[in-house]
């Protein structure tokens, strides 16, 4: 399949952890094992996490440095001083100046602020910006969400006369600013208990401290808009005071008194609609940003800080204008970097991208690297070349902190600065390449192959008959989402599709009904339309997702959000990349041994419904596991399962064809296709699984001998049966395509040899015949036994002579082709003779389980 690869995450907890949460709460354990797995598994913490109040915020000072930071701009205002606000240009940035110039307005002391220009500026302070606000009889500069990387130009400013309190979030350097003061929560001693705040956040806890308690709570909700905004778009973790900012600052914004941000509704197409944490970072925070990125970051200052209605419409307007144009141009950039990836092959051996290009815009290149990133689950970094200096943002993945990453590399820069998943840095030109190496380098000796496989974290497993309005409604509770309470998720795998069709621009979005037992729901599923060429009606899939109430034209319906697809099972070879290997290898043993002593009777067959949850328990819970698969369909069922993790299981899957290795390691399991059980040594495994259907009797009576009746387990699904049927169809050739095969071969009699391959796909366009590799061998044994054809093979190269026919052939009693029919009639005569032990009969000892 063209579709992306990712493993599948859940986590388990002890039922009595669960029913006590549910019990005290009065909630349903769904809802308890979300708060369990967010770390949450005592009564208070859970209330306190479910009811976010701004009385539970920190004391600011417990900031490092923030009573000098407050002494300091108390002495500025009793001397009426020039207070220069400087920030960053993106949301975080914008929302931070905002705060504060509106804090300042709030107490009649106008401030000014200064905002570098993206293009000609860059990230951060400069010299040049210190020297203009110097200029202009600035006295105080207060830094928000940059600074803390600033070390020359803190000590230029002090030439200049000027003192400076940083805040900051952004990692700390081994070398700090000496600043007049500074606030931030990740320097070294710092006692502040929580760290994860956003620039806007700190500039927060600044008003906080430089306001009376009893002044704060009557002015703190005039501020949760902004910095609810900040938060959520800067991405940080929405636990502890995140949580409580969004939590409450998402109502204020709703009811804001804030024209801007009232605007801001308007051109979104959010006014008078009840909100959550999505709405700000696809619909709000985009806009705010637009600007700073292409034109100016002033306008969202501007509109942030007006009283005036009208004003505030029209620069609302700009800003909407503003993020239309971002988007085509990153959607242009995008194009291109794509096309660089996939026309250089080295990008495809290399684990860290690093694309440039000259005058790629630099206000959407880290939109673009992580558009990048989605595409290729790896560390991604963009870089905008502009006279001879190459500027840039990245992206990384969870398990590369790209900022330690860079700061292996900082001799080879101009500067950086950043957290564990974003970056900025400029360098110049020609040390992109070593650069690239470099961090290329570092990655190979950080990451493995399996850190490159996207993951997806899932809360619980769910039925259908699990989903109604009051799990929802718990569930709407837990918001606002985001990174560290991330929105939950569930998986089902056993579920079967009903209506398809691609929806939404280009088809891009896949809308779906999905049935479990008497259940059925819509789905959609954003940016999956590409499944709809997959997925036939016939399929059973697993989907991960999150339920949730869709309003229509005033009706209210539950629907599931899919976030991903996976295909379980299929009767179609042709999904199955697998399927090659499986009919180049597919061999059918011949076993010959008197099984007197031992036999299949005293093993039972597990016959529940559900097998593939009870393999997944058995993988989690036991070392040196043996699974045996014999049907291309069913081995595909096993690794889709193998790409399904409970958290704390730690195991290495291997997959095997016929024989295992000579050495099973305690967290290993062993999946072992079409098995030959003479050549398996299983002394090696604890614990042995038949996942699906042998080819005959003999082979279940061979490995109960071969085991004498120890550890095995037999499962045996409801239509098992039909695959094996399947395949056996598949490689033996009819009459009827015999004579199909033998006119299509006349064509290469005596010409140039072509590759399997191509073969095999000229066979199946021309006769529509379902050709595989085994089915074409056994056709060309029968032509040949029956002097029809002769063949040669050559290094995967076959070549033909068509045989001149000297007398009638009857194909029927050709030795290969009557052992072709036997396999397939030896088969269904075993199936109907232990029809009813293999569905829990009583016949052959045969022992239901459910």
């Amino acid at each position: 399949m063209g579709v992306q690869k990712k493993k599948w995450i859940y986590r388990d907890h002890q039922n009595s952890e669960i029913e006590k949460l549910a019990d005290d709460l009065n909630i349903t354990k769904t809802t308890a094992k979300i708060l369990l797995n967010r770390g949450i598994n005592e009564l208070e913490k859970a209330k306190t996490f479910l009811t976010p109040k701004l009385e539970d915020l920190y004391d600011p000072f417990l900031l490092k440095d923030m009573d000098k930071a407050v002494r300091r701009i108390k002495q500025a205002l009793e001397n009426k001083e020039s207070i220069w606000i400087y920030g960053d240009y993106d949301v975080d940035g914008v929302t931070s100046v905002s705060l504060l110039v509106r804090y300042f307005n709030s107490i009649d002391c106008p401030v000014n602020y200064y905002i570098p220009d993206r293009m000609e500026e860059g990230y951060g302070i400069n010299k040049g910006a210190l020297r203009k606000i110097a200029e202009k009889g600035g006295n105080l500069i207060i830094t928000v969400d940059c600074g803390i990387t600033s070390v020359e130009e803190v000590d230029y400013a002090t030439l200049l006369g000027v003192d400076m309190i940083i805040t900051d979030h952004h990692h700390c350097h081994t070398t700090l600013p000496e600043a007049y003061a500074v606030v931030n929560p990740k320097q070294e001693n710092c006692q502040y208990p929580f760290d994860k705040l956003c620039g806007c956040g700190v500039a927060f806890k600044l008003i906080q401290a430089l306001t009376s308690s009893a002044e704060f709570n009557t002015k703190v909700k005039g501020y949760l808009d902004i910095v609810a905004i900040a938060t959520v778009a800067d991405i940080v973790s929405l636990v502890e005071e995140n949580r409580i900012f969004v939590k409450n600052g998402l109502k204020c914004i709703e009811k804001t008194q804030n024209v801007g941000i009232e605007a801001l509704l308007e051109v979104c197409g959010l006014k008078g609609k009840q909100l959550n944490s999505g709405n700000i970072g696809f619909m709000i925070a985009p806009r705010i940003n637009a600007a700073g990125r292409i034109s100016s970051a002033e306008i969202g200052v501007k509109l942030l800080t007006t009283n005036n209605d009208e004003e505030a419409k029209h620069l609302a307007q700009i800003l909407d204008e503003e993020n239309r144009n971002r988007q085509q141009l990153e959607a242009k950039i995008v194009e291109e970097a794509l096309k660089i990836i996939e026309s250089q092959p080295k990008y495809q051996q290399e684990r860290v991208l690093v694309l440039y290009n000259q005058n790629w815009h630099h206000g959407v290149i880290g939109i673009v690297a992580s558009r990048i990133l989605e595409k290729y689950y790896k560390p991604t970094i963009i870089l905008s070349i502009e006279d001879g200096i190459a500027k840039g943002s990245a992206r990384s993945i969870s398990s590369f902190d790209i900022f330690e990453a860079l700061s292996q590399c900082k001799e080879l820069f101009i500067k950086f600065g950043g957290h564990e998943q974003a970056a900025g840095l400029s360098l110049d030109v020609d040390n992109i390449e070593a650069f690239r190496e470099k961090i290329n380098n570092i990655a190979d000796e950080m990451l493995h192959e399996e850190d490159l496989i996207p993951q997806i974290f899932c809360d619980d497993k769910l039925t259908l008959n699990d989903i109604d309005d009051k799990l929802i409604g718990e569930l709407e509770v837990l918001e606002p989402f985001g990174l560290g309470n991330a929105s939950p998720r569930f998986l089902n795998l056993n579920l079967k599709p009903k209506e398809l069709k691609r929806v939404g621009t280009e088809g891009k979005h896949l809308k779906m009904q999905v049935a479990e037992s008497n259940r059925v729901f819509d789905t959609i599923g954003f940016n999956l339309g590409e499944y709809k060429e997959y997925i036939s009606l016939q399929d059973k899939v697993a989907l991960v997702f999150s339920p949730e109430f869709n309003v229509f034209n005033g009706n209210k319906k539950i629907q599931l959000n899919v976030k991903d697809i996976k295909i379980m099972k299929t009767n179609e070879a042709y999904k199955i990349k697998e399927a090659k290997e499986y009919y180049k290898r597919l061999q059918f043993t011949q076993y010959d041994y008197n099984f007197s002593d031992y036999s299949l009777d005293s093993i039972p067959i597990i016959t529940d419904s559900n097998k593939d949850d009870m393999l997944l328990k058995a993988v989690q819970q036991q070392n040196k596991l043996l699974i045996l698969v014999n049907t291309i369909y069913q081995a595909y069922s096993l690794i889709k399962l193998s790409e399904i993790r409970e958290k704390s299981t730690d195991i290495n899957i291997n997959i095997f064809y016929h024989e295992t290795p000579c050495y099973c390691g305690d967290k290993e399991v062993h999946i072992v296709i079409n098995p030959n059980i003479d050549k398996i040594q299983f002394k090696l495994y604890n614990s042995i699984i038949v996942y699906d259907m042998f080819f005959s009797q003999v082979e279940y009576d061979c490995l109960a001998n071969k085991n004498n009746n120890q550890n095995i387990m037999v499962f045996y699904s409801q239509g098992d049966e039909k695959y094996n049927l399947e395949i056996l169809k598949s490689i033996i050739p009819t009459r009827e395509d015999l004579v199909i095969l033998y006119k299509f071969l006349k064509k290469y009699d005596g010409k140039k040899s072509i590759k399997l391959e191509n073969l095999l796909y000229e066979i199946q366009n021309s006769t529509k015949i379902h050709i595989n590799e085994k089915h074409l061998q056994n056709a060309l044994t029968i032509f040949q036994e029956g002097q029809l054809v002769q063949y040669h093979v050559d290094d995967d190269k076959y070549s033909f002579n068509i045989l001149k026919v000297t007398k009638k052939v009857n194909i029927e009693e050709l030795d290969t082709f009557k052992q072709c029919r036997n396999l397939l009639n030896n088969f269904i005569d075993f199936i109907n003779q232990w029809s009813d032990g293999i569905k829990g009969g009583s016949y052959h000892g045969f022992i239901k389980k459910n």
